[in-house]
Protein backbone atom coordinates (compact mmCIF):
# COMPACT_ATOMS: atom_id res chain seq x y z
CA UNK A 1 0.00 0.00 0.00
CA UNK A 2 1.37 3.35 -0.83
CA UNK A 3 -0.16 5.79 2.08
CA UNK A 4 2.94 8.40 1.47
CA UNK A 5 0.88 9.07 -1.78
CA UNK A 6 -1.43 11.50 0.00
CA UNK A 7 1.80 13.27 1.19
CA UNK A 8 4.08 13.25 -1.90
CA UNK A 9 1.27 14.11 -4.34
CA UNK A 10 -0.08 17.25 -1.92
CA UNK A 11 3.50 18.28 -1.43
CA UNK A 12 4.50 18.16 -4.84
CA UNK A 13 0.92 20.12 -5.81
CA UNK A 14 1.86 23.26 -3.53
CA UNK A 15 5.29 23.42 -4.56
CA UNK A 16 4.48 23.38 -8.02
CA UNK A 17 2.48 25.35 -10.33
CA UNK A 18 -0.80 25.09 -10.97
CA UNK A 19 -2.57 23.52 -13.60
CA UNK A 20 -4.36 26.68 -15.27
CA UNK A 21 -7.22 24.38 -15.41
CA UNK A 22 -6.99 23.45 -11.94
CA UNK A 23 -7.11 26.75 -10.25
CA UNK A 24 -9.14 28.36 -7.11
CA UNK A 25 -12.29 30.44 -8.15
CA UNK A 26 -10.37 33.26 -6.33
CA UNK A 27 -7.46 34.39 -3.80
CA UNK A 28 -9.30 33.72 -0.85
CA UNK A 29 -9.97 29.95 -1.42
CA UNK A 30 -7.78 26.80 -1.94
CA UNK A 31 -8.45 24.08 -4.54
CA UNK A 32 -8.51 20.57 -3.31
CA UNK A 33 -8.68 17.77 -5.79
CA UNK A 34 -7.39 14.12 -6.42
CA UNK A 35 -8.33 10.71 -6.68
CA UNK A 36 -9.39 7.69 -4.66
CA UNK A 37 -8.25 4.11 -5.26
CA UNK A 38 -8.79 0.49 -3.69
CA UNK A 39 -6.03 -0.89 -2.59
CA UNK A 40 -7.36 -4.72 -3.40
CA UNK A 41 -6.37 -7.20 -0.44
CA UNK A 42 -3.89 -10.03 -2.16
CA UNK A 43 -2.73 -7.85 -5.28
CA UNK A 44 -0.45 -4.71 -6.01
CA UNK A 45 -3.31 -4.01 -7.86
CA UNK A 46 -5.57 -0.55 -7.38
CA UNK A 47 -8.96 0.01 -8.41
CA UNK A 48 -10.54 3.86 -8.88
CA UNK A 49 -12.69 3.77 -5.94
CA UNK A 50 -15.90 5.44 -7.41
CA UNK A 51 -18.64 6.91 -5.65
CA UNK A 52 -16.51 7.22 -2.58
CA UNK A 53 -17.35 9.71 0.08
CA UNK A 54 -15.89 12.53 1.18
CA UNK A 55 -17.37 15.23 4.12
CA UNK A 56 -15.58 18.56 4.79
CA UNK A 57 -16.14 19.57 8.45
CA UNK A 58 -15.78 23.55 8.79
CA UNK A 59 -14.79 24.64 12.37
CA UNK A 60 -15.93 21.34 13.97
CA UNK A 61 -19.34 21.71 12.21
CA UNK A 62 -19.87 20.04 9.15
CA UNK A 63 -19.61 21.81 5.54
CA UNK A 64 -20.25 19.49 2.46
CA UNK A 65 -20.35 15.90 1.96
CA UNK A 66 -20.37 15.06 -1.43
CA UNK A 67 -19.08 11.77 -3.50
CA UNK A 68 -16.22 11.30 -6.06
CA UNK A 69 -16.58 10.30 -9.83
CA UNK A 70 -17.01 7.34 -11.42
CA UNK A 71 -13.66 7.22 -11.54
CA UNK A 72 -12.83 8.12 -7.91
CA UNK A 73 -11.73 11.55 -9.13
CA UNK A 74 -13.23 14.87 -7.30
CA UNK A 75 -12.42 18.67 -6.59
CA UNK A 76 -13.69 21.39 -4.76
CA UNK A 77 -12.82 24.33 -3.21
CA UNK A 78 -13.01 26.38 0.18
CA UNK A 79 -12.24 29.57 1.62
CA UNK A 80 -9.05 30.34 3.36
CA UNK A 81 -9.33 31.50 7.07
CA UNK A 82 -10.50 28.23 8.54
CA UNK A 83 -9.49 24.78 10.19
CA UNK A 84 -11.16 22.06 7.95
CA UNK A 85 -11.48 17.95 8.94
CA UNK A 86 -11.66 15.85 6.03
CA UNK A 87 -12.68 11.87 5.97
CA UNK A 88 -12.89 9.90 2.96
CA UNK A 89 -14.47 6.38 2.73
CA UNK A 90 -17.68 6.78 3.64
CA UNK A 91 -19.47 2.95 5.05
CA UNK A 92 -17.36 1.33 2.41
CA UNK A 93 -13.50 1.56 3.50
CA UNK A 94 -11.52 2.45 6.81
CA UNK A 95 -12.13 6.00 6.69
CA UNK A 96 -9.11 8.51 7.22
CA UNK A 97 -8.84 11.75 7.93
CA UNK A 98 -6.54 14.66 6.98
CA UNK A 99 -6.39 18.21 8.62
CA UNK A 100 -5.76 21.36 7.01
CA UNK A 101 -5.44 24.29 9.35
CA UNK A 102 -5.99 27.69 6.45
CA UNK A 103 -6.33 29.97 9.57
CA UNK A 104 -3.59 31.57 8.61
CA UNK A 105 -2.89 31.50 5.26
CA UNK A 106 -2.95 35.04 3.73
CA UNK A 107 -4.45 35.87 0.63
CA UNK A 108 -2.57 35.38 -2.65
CA UNK A 109 -3.50 36.19 -6.49
CA UNK A 110 -2.85 32.08 -7.17
CA UNK A 111 -4.43 30.56 -4.36
CA UNK A 112 -3.69 27.84 -3.06
CA UNK A 113 -4.18 24.08 -3.86
CA UNK A 114 -3.47 20.58 -2.77
CA UNK A 115 -3.65 17.47 -4.30
CA UNK A 116 -4.65 14.45 -2.44
CA UNK A 117 -4.51 10.92 -4.03
CA UNK A 118 -6.32 8.94 -1.32
CA UNK A 119 -5.31 4.77 -1.11
CA UNK A 120 -8.80 3.17 0.93
CA UNK A 121 -8.98 0.08 2.01
CA UNK A 122 -11.88 -2.05 3.23
CA UNK A 123 -12.79 -3.00 6.39
CA UNK A 124 -12.58 -6.45 7.53
CA UNK A 125 -14.88 -7.58 10.59
CA UNK A 126 -12.33 -8.64 13.30
CA UNK A 127 -9.89 -5.82 13.15
CA UNK A 128 -10.31 -3.08 15.46
CA UNK A 129 -9.83 0.48 13.30
CA UNK A 130 -10.11 2.47 16.41
CA UNK A 131 -6.67 3.81 15.61
CA UNK A 132 -7.76 5.38 12.51
CA UNK A 133 -10.26 7.99 14.24
CA UNK A 134 -7.59 8.74 16.34
CA UNK A 135 -5.35 11.06 14.38
CA UNK A 136 -5.67 12.39 10.71
CA UNK A 137 -3.45 10.45 8.13
CA UNK A 138 -1.77 13.69 7.25
CA UNK A 139 -2.11 17.66 8.72
CA UNK A 140 -1.43 20.84 6.94
CA UNK A 141 -0.65 24.13 8.47
CA UNK A 142 0.05 27.13 6.97
CA UNK A 143 4.20 28.00 6.73
CA UNK A 144 4.78 31.80 7.08
CA UNK A 145 8.27 31.12 5.88
CA UNK A 146 7.08 29.11 2.83
CA UNK A 147 4.19 30.94 2.34
CA UNK A 148 2.62 28.08 1.45
CA UNK A 149 0.45 24.86 2.82
CA UNK A 150 2.88 22.04 4.63
CA UNK A 151 2.25 18.76 5.80
CA UNK A 152 3.35 17.83 9.08
CA UNK A 153 5.78 15.16 9.25
CA UNK A 154 5.22 14.47 12.42
CA UNK A 155 1.99 13.25 12.13
CA UNK A 156 2.63 11.46 8.39
CA UNK A 157 5.20 9.94 10.93
CA UNK A 158 3.11 8.59 13.57
CA UNK A 159 0.02 7.87 11.73
CA UNK A 160 2.23 5.82 8.99
CA UNK A 161 3.25 3.10 10.55
CA UNK A 162 -0.22 2.27 12.24
CA UNK A 163 -1.77 2.63 8.75
CA UNK A 164 0.70 0.28 7.26
CA UNK A 165 -0.28 -1.77 10.10
CA UNK A 166 -3.69 -2.12 9.81
CA UNK A 167 -3.14 -2.58 6.26
CA UNK A 168 -1.36 -6.07 6.40
CA UNK A 169 -3.62 -6.95 9.52
CA UNK A 170 -6.72 -6.65 7.25
CA UNK A 171 -5.24 -7.94 4.35
CA UNK A 172 -4.35 -11.57 6.55
CA UNK A 173 -7.85 -11.49 7.88
CA UNK A 174 -9.51 -10.63 4.67
CA UNK A 175 -7.36 -13.29 2.91
CA UNK A 176 -8.05 -16.38 4.97
CA UNK A 177 -11.59 -16.20 4.53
Amino acid sequence: MNFITVLLSAWIATASPADNSLSPINEEHFLIHGDMVEQVYGSENKANAPNTRVIVYRDNEIYVAFTSDERGEYIFNLPIGHKYELTYGGDDFVNKRVEIDATNCKIRKKGYTLEMNMSLFRPVGEVDYSDMDAAPVVAFNYDQDLRDMVPDLDVVDAMWRKVEKLYRKSEKVALKK
